[in-house]
């Protein structure tokens, strides 16, 4: 009875940390999200042959296509920002100013960027290079 009572108390105890994870696993998952969001709007740049852009507002990030002489919004890339908040966006090292676009253009040759983020109090970035890689810097 006492080993029946001990394995289920391993089982129980190994879901509870799958169920509930730490600020870090949290951390890892949300800021690996936006990174993804981040490829996706550089990829539709580089395979559509259009600038494309992202802007941060509160609680979303909102992705821009230009097309007809004009920046218009992107609706199926518009992503929640649930458990993070962007703290800063950088580019080629110097502030970008709030409501501004991180442009992508369709060349591939990009300017550095990072996007700095806040989850659960850890500070986490994602991070792009010149040549387009985007990676995630963890706290």
């Amino acid at each position: 009875m006492l080993v029946v009572v001990a394995i289920m108390g391993v089982v129980v105890a190994l879901a509870a940390v799958n169920l509930f994870p730490g600020d870090i696993e949290v951390g890892r998952r949300e800021s690996g999200r936006l990174a993804l969001a981040l490829e996706r709007t550089r990829d539709a740049a580089w395979f559509g042959g259009r600038p494309t852009a992202i802007t941060f507002d509160a609680n979303r990030m909102k992705a821009w296509r230009f097309a007809a002489n004009k920046w218009q919004e992107t609706a199926d890339r518009d992503e929640p920002l649930d458990a993070m908040r962007v703290t800063g966006v950088y580019v080629d090292g110097q502030p970008l100013p709030a409501g501004e676009r991180l442009v992508f253009l369709p060349d591939g040759i990009g300017i550095p960027f990072r996007v700095a983020l806040e989850v659960r109090g850890l500070p986490w970035a994602i991070e792009g290079d010149a040549a387009g890689a985007v990676a995630v810097s963890e706290p």
